[in-house]
């Protein structure tokens, strides 16, 4: 991750669709170089915020700015610096994957060879239609497409949703590619296996309000409890529970577990337990608390789908 340069500033940012407030004064910076992970539920804002920073939606409320540009009144130079792949792709199903990315080369002044380089780079079947594609290829040729003006900031807007296990692992294999290539790369996703391997940092949005921002371990802390252990012992004891009782033990089929706060301290008294008692340890293990565990803790109670109090014809929330 390059230096601590803010390509990706929001403050305040707010969207509103009729009374719906779909997005709620939201602030947050991103880092040039980094993957910014955005993770919400269904209808929290993921979208909207998205749309927003890349001037397909217009901002209510509130400022945005991308690689220095002000995106309500520097639209142009916005979208002239940044990639943008979105759930579902606008190139042509009639048009040969070739002919989609030549086309869209003429449109930013691209040069056709960087077309050529990029089929190749990335085992695109140029002249099969988009429309035959399989969805792992078409979501593939989306990620090149907007790669076609070689932007410094990509948004990917859940790029791995719907995708089988194979395709979906490729799709991941290239955004971290991108990234080492010096890629700013903003990530909405639902995948929470995706949350814990790929961002560098990750925001989550809840009802349209960020609820928390910061590093995996920073966002795993957020919970307050412990770390799990987990332990096989032989044989045992009502005595060992017993001296365990402080650290609330449970059974976790055939182990044992405990929250603690200090590892090294619980080791230590362990290990000295397993001198006084004599029980073997066959088998002991750590679990720090997950994303998936923080996120549900914030998000609880908010997988129902917000509506809007008027006709709006539809909000991509």
């Amino acid at each position: 991750m390059e230096g601590d340069e803010r390509v990706i500033r929001a403050v305040n940012l707010t969207k509103r669709y009729g009374e719906l407030v779909a997005v709620d004064h939201v602030s947050f910076e991103v880092k040039k170089g980094e993957i910014f992970g955005f993770l919400g539920p269904n209808g929290a804002g993921k979208t909207t915020t998205v749309r927003m920073l890349s001037t397909l939606t217009r901002i209510d409320e509130g400022e945005a700015h991308v690689n220095g540009y002000n995106v309500m009144t520097e639209r142009l130079k916005v979208k002239e610096s940044i990639g943008v792949v979105q759930d579902v792709s606008n190139l042509y199903d009639e048009l040969t994957v070739e002919e989609n990315l030549n086309f869209l080369a003429e449109l930013y002044g691209a040069p056709k060879a960087s077309v050529d380089s990029l089929i190749k780079d990335f085992n695109l079947p140029r002249k099969q239609k988009f429309g035959r594609l399989s969805s792992g290829y078409k979501r593939r040729t989306a990620i090149v497409a907007a790669l076609i003006h070689d932007p410094p900031v990509l948004f990917m807007d859940e790029p791995t949703v719907a995708l089988d296990v194979h395709s979906a692992k490729l799709v991941r294999e290239m955004i971290l590619s991108l990234n080492k290539e010096g890629r700013t790369i903003f990530l909405t996703t639902h995948n929470m296996g995706e949350a814990e391997k790929l961002p560098h940092r990750i925001a989550i949005i809840n009802r349209g309000r960020i609820v928390a921002v910061g590093k995996r371990s920073e966002i795993r802390g957020l919970l307050g409890s412990g770390i799990r252990v987990r332990f096989k012992v032989e044989p045992i004891s009502n005595k060992l529970l017993r001296r365990l009782e402080e650290y609330s033990p449970s059974f976790d089929e055939d182990m044992i577990a405990v929250e603690v706060q200090d590892v090294d301290s619980f080791l230590e008294e362990f290990y000295s337990l397993r001198e006084e008692l004599g029980f073997r340890v066959l088998h002991m293990e750590t679990q720090l608390p997950s994303i998936e565990d923080v996120f549900l803790e914030l998000t609880e109670e908010s997988e129902e789908p917000q509506t809007c109090a008027v006709s709006c014809g539809g909000c991509p929330i």
